[in-house]
């Protein structure tokens, strides 16, 4: 496996070569500047830890901003209502396995069609044969950059 330094390097210019206006790494000390620097406040926040995140998340938003998290480490945050009023923020929670076929049918030909025009770039793949399942799982608990595969045969 690759040290985390260097991971996190090639993380950022994976990001950058497909196309983001900025990278940040949300768990730097500086991420906060860093995104006041790019936009003082932020319309959609996509989240993958609001646990961890949120106070960082309500210091970049105001009304009408969009906060959605598909993702949470850990226990269940507590929720600062009083700072979610405050921002005047919209929540959104979602969990994939609940989202409608036909939506996740568009969402799929939207991306392979970004991808054969190449607005988007592919991650890098790592296949792992079925009986190194154990690989994959390291791999992907090790922060692997790109997509983890078993394949079934």
């Amino acid at each position: 496996m690759q040290p985390v330094e260097h991971a996190a390097q090639r993380r950022h210019i994976i990001i950058a070569e497909a196309g983001a206006q900025l990278v940040v790494d949300y768990t730097k000390a500086d991420a906060l500047d860093a995104l006041k620097g790019f936009s003082p406040r932020m319309d959609r926040i996509i989240e993958v830890n609001l646990g961890a995140n949120l106070g960082m998340d309500l210091q970049l938003s105001g009304p009408e901003t969009t906060i959605v998290s598909y993702a949470a480490s850990g226990a269940d945050p507590t929720l600062p209502v009083r700072a979610c009023m405050t921002a005047n923020v919209t929540l959104r929670f979602v969990l994939l396995y609940g989202v409608p076929r036909e939506i996740l049918v568009a969402g799929t030909r939207v991306v392979s069609e970004a991808l054969q025009a190449k607005a988007l770039t592919s991650l890098p793949v790592h296949r792992f044969p079925f009986d190194d399942t154990v690989g994959a799982h390291e791999a992907q608990e090790s922060n692997v950059i790109g997509k983890v595969l078993v394949d079934s045969q």
